[in-house]
């Protein structure tokens, strides 16, 4: 979860109220720019929010040519394995735990299906006629086993979501990539964290790509409800130090 925060296109991060007054009170005497390079992602209410928008502070290649350097130390073969099964560049911490609870394999509690982050998908013309952009990103994109172009699942969070406009920007997307033949579902996470619902899910994304699905064994089921302890936190909560008993 560390290595895709950073080596992905967001970053969680509250300041302290001091740090605030004073990161205010710079950008007030035009000491610094608004954003120094991070964007902070407001809800509909108009409220900051934790969740920022920044260029990636390093690549899955960096951290496999640190890790190679570093042979031997605590931790390196874990971060190995880390950097290993990053499937792409995502936005937010819900993209990356749905990404982990399908592509990680089934013995670590996944889904153990190939897929990409970020992906850039060129509209035809029609599609542009049905939305006014060039092109679309899918946060996820599964190859597909049947005639589908592809199966993209849309993460719909809910400070990037919420608002009107929003809903109909991802509706019309979500249109323009179906009159491609692409399979879109759109999942919140609340959908990804009951896990009845997830099953579903589940057994959508396989049904879509034409994927044969088999039911998990004791051991991966076992396997699967430990990670999704792990996964399926308070994001904001996830590097706090906490104080000794």
């Amino acid at each position: 979860m560390a290595c895709y925060e950073m080596c992905s296109s967001f970053a969680v991060y509250t300041p302290c109220k001091r740090a605030q007054r004073q990161l205010d009170e710079a950008i007030s005497l035009k000491l610094i720019p608004p954003n120094c390079g991070w964007e902070r992602v407001i809800d509909v209410n108009g409220k900051d929010t934790n969740l920022w928008k920044r260029t990636p502070l390093l690549s899955a290649a960096d951290i496999a040519a640190f890790a190679k350097q570093a042979a031997g130390l605590r931790g390196v073969k874990q971060l190995r394995w880390a950097a290993e099964r990053m499937t792409g560049q995502t936005a937010s911490p819900f993209e990356v735990q749905t990404s982990m609870l399908i592509s990680l394999p089934r013995d670590e509690g996944g889904m153990g299906i190939n897929i990409a982050n970020n992906v850039r998908i060129p509209l035809s013309d029609a599609a542009r006629s049905l939305y006014d952009k060039t092109c679309c990103y899918a946060d996820i994109l599964i190859e597909s086993a049947t005639d589908s172009m592809g199966v993209i699942l849309e993460c719909q969070g809910r400070s990037a979501h919420d608002s009107e406009a929003a809903s109909l920007s991802d509706a019309e997307c979500a249109t323009a990539l179906t009159s491609m033949g692409y399979d879109v579902i759109q999942i919140t996470f609340g959908q990804i964290k009951d896990k009845k619902s997830f099953d579903h899910i589940a057994e959508l994304i396989h049904k879509k790509a034409g994927l044969s699905y088999t039911p998990k064994t004791k051991q991966e089921r076992a396997a699967e409800v430990t990670l999704r302890q792990e996964l399926l936190v308070n994001w904001v909560e996830l590097f706090t130090a906490k104080p000794a008993s």
